[in-house]
This record gives structure tokens, C-alpha cells and sequence, in this order.
């Protein structure tokens, strides 16, 4: 047992959560997991593994795990406050707040279809060669939708990344700094980032291959928006 597992020893509510979560470390080899449970108002912390197998960091309510695609649920809420200080509408046009994209097949797409990922057929993943600004704008430009706007949905991460990127520049400010300086901090979050500070890394777990190698989530286009927050338990 790590210190913090130690320490929750006499916590009720533990043999529950070891029951749910010891069978899936041991499974899927998983060296550290940090659950935190809401129970009547009060968060019960239950630490297990390590961070990091190199260093032997143990889990604790600080470690910054990568949450993936649960990030855009964040993407979500700063699109909502878009909404709310005026900078878009959910049925706006897409090209309204992007003007290279003006004659494009997004003169007929709204903000909500690109956030419900029902534009007409956005791939899951923008192609390799799609590596900047430029190519990102022209990759949408000559896109051509599969379906009529709002009758199919296929899950997409250039779908949500555009939501973002268009909510986050009506506001007239990057999508980070919005996210970082506006999103976050009002939502009481402080210990979530997009780029994890250097005060911050030695709290940042990796993950781990199927060949054991440790891992960290690779950069891409709109990565911020689709799938790059890192945030520990104390934060959930």
C-alpha cells in the first residue's frame, strides 16, 4: 500500500472501491489510478500504484492524468459561456465566425451540429498531413459532407475542435488562455491545465504501452480542444 492508501485504510467506503478497482489494474497492468468519491457533500480520495515506474512518484490527489477525450466536456462548458457573454449562437452559421470559410459546405453547418458532431460527417481524426493553421483552414474548406447537416452524427474530433476554436475566438482570445485564465479558475479548478507548468510536472503521470514504454498524449491539430486537459482528482 502507498502512504495515501494507508491512510484511507479505515474509510468505509474502501472495500467498495478496492473490489471495483484492484480487478482492473491487475487486468489491464495499470501502475497507478486516483479515485475520488462524493459521498453526502465530502470527497473521499483512494490512491493506488504509481505515477510514474521510472521515478516510483506514487498516486496521490495532485498526480495530473491525461483525461483524453473527457476534455471536451471543458470544450463544452467554454463554448456555453461563449454563448452567454454574446460571442456566438449555437445556431449561427459556421462561417459567421470563420470567414475562410465563407462558400464553403459551413455556409450550411451551425455552431450546435459541429458541437453535437452532426455537421454532415467529420472523420474522427484530421488526416496525417494536416499539421498547421493553413492546412487545417484548407482541409475544411474542401470538405465535402457525407450527409445533409444535422441528420447523422459521427463521433469527430475536428467537429469539437472547430466548435472550440471558432467559441474561443469570438471571444477574441486564443482558445488556451481563454481555457487557462477564464474557464478553469471559474470553475474552481486549479490544478487543470492544458500545458502542465514546470512547478506542476513532477506531479504529471505517464501512461504506459502494451510494450511498457511510458507514453503522453501526442500533439495535433485542435488537440487542445478535443482531447488535451490534464487535471488530478482534487479537481473532480
Amino acid at each position: 500500500l502507498t502512504l495515501a492508501a494507508a491512510d484511507t485504510q479505515g474509510d468505509p467506503l474502501r472495500p467498495l472501491v478496492d473490489a471495483s478497482i484492484r480487478p482492473v489494474l491487475k487486468e489491464y497492468r495499470i501502475p497507478g489510478m486516483a479515485v475520488a468519491v462524493l459521498k453526502d457533500g465530502k470527497a473521499h480520495y483512494f490512491n493506488y500504484g504509481v505515477a510514474n515506474r521510472e521515478s516510483g512518484a506514487p498516486v496521490s490527489e495532485q498526480t495530473l492524468f491525461e483525461i483524453g477525450s473527457v476534455s471536451k466536456t471543458y470544450t463544452a462548458t467554454l463554448g456555453a459561456y461563449a454563448v452567454v457573454k454574446g460571442g456566438i449562437k449555437l445556431d449561427d452559421q459556421v462561417s459567421r465566425h470563420a470567414p475562410w470559410l465563407k462558400g464553403s459546405a459551413f455556409d450550411g453547418i451551425t455552431m450546435a451540429e459541429l458541437a453535437t458532431y452532426s455537421a454532415g460527417g467529420l472523420p474522427l481524426q484530421f488526416p496525417d498531413e494536416v499539421d498547421s493553421i493553413d492546412k487545417m483552414r484548407a482541409y475544411y474548406r474542401q470538405w465535402t459532407p457525407a450527409y445533409p447537416a444535422g441528420t447523422h452524427r459521427q463521433y469527430s474530433n475536428p467537429s469539437i475542435g472547430l466548435f472550440g476554436y471558432l467559441a474561443a475566438s469570438s471571444m477574441k482570445q486564443p482558445f488556451e488562455r481563454l481555457m487557462e485564465q477564464t474557464v478553469l479558475p471559474g470553475l474552481g479548478l486549479h490544478h487543470t491545465y492544458l500545458d502542465v507548468p514546470q512547478q506542476a510536472m513532477g506531479h504529471y503521470a505517464y501512461g504506459y504501452s502494451k510494450e511498457d514504454k511510458p507514453i503522453r498524449v501526442t500533439p495535433g491539430m485542435l488537440a487542445d480542444e478535443a482531447y488535451g486537459i490534464k487535471t488530478s482528482s482534487a479537481d473532480l
